[in-house]
């Protein structure tokens, strides 16, 4: 059994633009596309992209970067008085045209109300007086917290979209390299070779799904750890952060949905990963893993954990592109199978090279 476990990586290598900071940028040119402001506008009514736009040039480029930078977040939010205090009736007021907003700072944007109302789910938007504002009214520490997730989840719909028409859509040539499964010892007519995707792209069977239709069985049905793309109004993306163990019993419950893991099982994703995990704990013969583009960063180490070490029949393969990244790599996996089980199991391979690497630049095969 040969299974491909695909990082953002993988895109990149493609040449598509899928990190995040390609999204901001997409972000900023909406913003300058308005000229009046809209009430309406999702760009313009998003916190999240204000504020990972606010603070994008201290952060890193990967997106663990950004999770790390929504579990700051919430760290910080998590302290504030609407959250801590029993009266929490705040208004929140941010004009369209304020460049400096971010989570941070989000205090001065809050205010004591004139009046109180009782929203059902504990937040309400107002209608200002002009169209210059955006303003909210909180009345319980739920609601705030409420309305944050909101607010991501409406940032992970507008990615969604982005990678679907910006991305996606747009593909019209071939890739300039051939994902060889022969090089790393897939048998031609192999029937056991599967895909579990940590993007939210079909890249793989986009580009490869016919290749491999004449020399083996893919399981061209990949399980999507963080969930796929999609036309539909339902978006089953997974965006969100690692857990609050250090801050546990600190942190109220009512954050735990910015959980990658409460995601998982809200969104549905968990389940074919599960059934995949049965498969490989159940299969009697050697196991290949092939890690290509997936940093092994801290957010997912978890889940592979689990997979990675479900059956003492495994082999594990890390493709790298540079000799910085083979050193991340390798620190990365010892953090999360343990010394021991790398020296047993554990190969490094040049993803480029002709012989026995997985992305084989297409003047090389010829």
């Amino acid at each position: 059994m040969n299974i491909l476990i695909l990082g953002n990586g993988f895109d990149l290598a493609h040449g598509l633009k899928t990190k995040y900071s390609d999204f901001l940028e997409y972000c900023v040119k909406q913003f300058g596309r308005i000229v009046v402001y809209k009430p309406t506008d999702k760009f313009y009514n998003n916190l999240w992209i204000r504020h990972f736009i606010s603070v994008q040039q201290k952060m890193g480029e990967k997106w663990i970067d950004l999770e790390e930078e929504i579990y700051k977040v919430i760290i910080h939010v998590s302290k504030l008085p609407i959250i801590t205090t029993l009266d929490c009736h705040r208004e929140f007021a941010m004009h369209y045209n304020d460049n400096v907003f971010n989570f941070y700072n989000i205090e001065r944007y809050l205010t004591e109300p004139f009046g109180r109302i009782l929203p059902e789910n504990g937040y309400a938007r107002i209608e200002p007086n002009n169209e210059l504002q955006f303003k909210m009214y909180f009345s319980t520490p739920r609601g705030f917290v409420d309305f944050l997730y909101e607010q991501l989840r409406e940032f992970t719909k507008l990615f969604n979209d982005y990678l679907l028409k910006e991305v996606l859509e747009p593909i019209q040539s071939e890739p300039n390299l051939k994902l060889s499964l022969k090089s790393i010892g897939v048998n031609e007519g192999s029937k056991d070779v599967h895909v579990l995707n940590f993007n939210y792209t079909d890249t793989c069977e986009r580009f490869y799904r016919s290749k491999f239709s004449g020399y083996c069985d893919l399981n061209i049905k990949p399980v999507y750890v963080h969930g796929k793309v999609s036309s539909g109004e339902e978006c089953n993306l997974v965006l969100g952060t690692h857990g609050f163990e250090r801050y546990n019993g600190i942190i109220s419950k009512d954050f735990n949905i910015f959980k990658k893991h409460n995601q998982r099982h809200k969104f549905g994703t968990i389940e074919a990963y599960q059934t995949l995990l049965e498969l490989i704990k159940e299969h009697n013969r050697q196991i290949t893993f092939h890690i290509i583009g997936h940093s092994l960063d801290s957010t997912d180490q978890r889940i592979l954990k689990h997979i990675l070490l479900a059956n003492q029949h495994s082999r594990i393969n890390i493709y790298y592109h540079d000799e910085e990244a083979q050193e991340r790599l390798m620190n990365n996996i010892d953090s999360i199978i343990g010394e021991e089980e790398v020296m047993a199991k554990v190969r490094f391979i040049y993803q480029h090279d002709p012989n026995k690497g997985i992305l084989i630049p297409v003047e090389e095969q010829q």
